[in-house]
């Protein structure tokens, strides 16, 4: 018994002897992690918080990334100031115009480089823009020569210019990109400043999806949803608003061939429940954050007495209204109830994949915002492929015609200021708001939210 104590003993000893140095150095680092735990943790956390991974709804190319995506990436010539007025981006030193207005030179900056190390030349740029010519002068400028004055080129010059590749210029560079039938499904983003978070954003097909990647711990933080009742009491969540009002809108868009009384269209504009805070009301097409902006417009606010006496002569009995996004059928519903509470007609409401811009009477959906107050897509009766409205109003015409060809902006603003109390006389929509999107953002905080 003693002897096969002893052996064990001496066989143990035989192989601390025989790796003395490692078992040295595993105890000297364990050691070290058990002195300094607190601080190799809080190394730990502070890698974790220095990394962004985060989830965007909606399927992208490299064509379509989201701005806010892009910019990350690079820039355009341009970007727009927080009113919406262009400006020169980091590429830029200065811009002039010459030739009556008809020439825009740009004078690059001399010591940028694309992050593949490449010199950003003027032969770098490769807009490509309707009526407009473009000619490298040399190395470092550029020049955009227009047949006719054309007012938003400057803003429509704030294009992120991204090579093969993800070669960008901004403050970030592509290290990875995933793709899924044919769209990014991730994309990797390392800062050219160590001192900035890396961001990886994954892409889901839906809200549903975003947050569920949420509670499984792939994302730490979500990009822009609209609802977020099941993680509103989630553990470490910060969930923060945000209402996208030189981005959206949501507005009921008449087809004034079907619905072709004015008076009509004021009856049910009035008969429309809008929202109570003005911080998501909205008036028009045109942002309340822009220069060009007229908060001295009608506003329709909810009249049932006045929607009355607008609506008397009318012999309309009933209407259809469509919707397209799901998540505006709550709103829908409200306005069909309004309708026919105090109009007394029927509301045919219907959810559509699609609308037939050649039938329909009235939609309920969203409203893009240009960066530039430019309306002339939107609402001038030539564009029949983008005037969703069919508004034919020679008036308008005009004064979006003017605004085109105006520079100056004090003229520019008040071009618009018309445009929209024109427009919002006509009603070929009902405004009703901009929408209020939440960032999801995990924190280290113990308690929950």
């Amino acid at each position: 018994m003693f002897k096969k104590i002893h052996f064990k003993f001496e066989f143990l000893y035989l192989q601390i002897k025989r790796n003395y140095p490692i078992l040295f150095l595993i105890v000297f680092l364990g050691s070290l992690a058990y002195i300094f735990q607190t601080q190799i943790r809080n190394i730990i956390l502070s890698n974790q918080n220095n990394r962004e991974i985060i989830g965007v709804e909606g399927r992208f190319t490299a064509d379509t990334l989201p701005k806010e995506i892009s910019l990350l990436i690079s820039y355009g010539l341009t970007i727009n100031t927080d009113n919406d007025r262009p400006a020169p981006s980091p590429l830029v030193k200065e811009w002039k115009l010459d030739n009556n207005n008809r020439d825009y030179i740009f004078t690059l900056n001399d010591n940028i480089f694309w992050h593949n190390n490449k010199k950003f030349t003027s032969k770098d740029i490769n807009y490509q823009i309707n009526g407009v010519e473009i000619t490298y002068l040399n190395d470092q400028q550029i020049k955009f020569t227009l047949k006719d004055n054309f007012a938003p080129l400057l803003a429509n010059l704030d294009k992120t210019l991204i090579e093969d590749d993800f070669n960008g210029l901004g403050d970030y560079r592509v290290t990875q990109t995933i793709y899924q039938e044919g769209h990014i499904k991730k994309i990797k983003l390392l800062p050219l400043n160590k001192s900035m978070p890396a961001k990886t954003f994954v892409f889901y097909s839906g809200e549903k999806d975003l947050i569920n990647a949420y509670k499984l711990g792939e994302i730490n933080q979500i990009y822009e949803i609209s609802n977020t009742d099941p993680i509103q009491n989630w553990p470490k969540t910060e969930i923060n608003p945000k209402i996208l009002t030189n981005q959206r809108y949501i507005a009921i868009f008449f087809n004034t061939a079907k619905i072709d009384n004015k008076q009509l269209r004021q009856a049910l504009s009035y008969a429309t429940p809008k929202p109570k805070d003005k911080k998501d009301r909205c008036l028009g097409p045109i942002s309340p954050l822009s220069w060009a902006y007229n908060p001295y417009i009608k506003e329709y606010n909810y009249n049932a007495t006045r929607a009355k006496e607008l609506f008397k002569d009318n012999e309309i009995t009933e209407i259809s209204l469509s919707v397209i996004d799901r998540r505006l059928l709550p709103q829908a519903e409200e306005i069909k109830s309004s309708w026919q509470e105090i109009l007394g007609i029927k509301v045919n409401l219907s959810i559509e994949n699609q609308i037939d811009p050649n039938n329909f009477q009235a939609v309920l959906a969203f409203g893009a915002i240009p960066s530039d107050p430019d309306q002339y897509l939107f609402w001038h009766s030539t564009q029949t492929k983008t005037n969703l409205t069919k508004l034919n109003n020679p008036k308008i015409d005009k004064l979006l015609e003017e605004g085109r060809r105006t520079l100056d902006f004090q003229e520019r603003k008040i071009v618009y200021q018309d445009f929209q109390r024109s427009l919002l006389e006509e009603v070929p929509a009902i405004f009703l708001s901009h929408p209020t999107v939440y960032t999801v953002i995990r924190t280290n905080k113990n308690d929950s939210k």
